[in-house]
């Protein structure tokens, strides 16, 4: 999918996946911007069940502003040959990266970074939405 183009976002390199898509760093052409492409898997894109789910997740997504959430900018649309969801793209390493990146156990940075996830879930939830993917 790389250097492919999806409506107006062009697709440069692949940075993650999981069970329902593939994250992409993309381009928005018209705006001149880095976004994240969230596309989901095209075996569950023919399955109805599938593609609902992933509305409900940009419209869901899409309600929340927070500053440990990240803005959705456009969703491709149920009937779309490609399912996507466009949201601002973070620069830097992963939490995981980050984590790995400390020799010492440091029981206060897990604090800390658990107290900034734990605000951003208390956001979600105070709207009505429970995130089923907490790793």
């Amino acid at each position: 999918m790389v250097g492919e183009v999806l409506s107006k976002y062009k697709i440069l390199e692949e940075i993650g996946q999981g069970g329902m898509a593939v994250v992409y760093r993309g381009l928005d052409t018209s705006l001149n911007r880095e976004v994240a492409v969230k596309v989901l898997h095209a075996h569950l894109a023919d399955r109805e069940e599938s593609r609902e789910r992933f509305q409900r997740e940009a419209h869901a997504v899409a309600r929340l502003r927070h500053d440990n959430i990240l803005e959705i900018f456009d969703y491709s649309g149920k009937g779309s040959d490609q399912n996507f969801i466009v949201m601002e793209f973070i620069h830097g390493p992963t939490l995981k990266d980050f984590l790995e990146g400390f020799s010492l156990n440091v029981p206060e940075l897990g604090v800390m970074v658990t107290a900034e996830v734990c605000k951003a879930l208390s956001h979600a939830h105070a709207t009505g939405i429970i995130h089923r993917d907490i790793k």
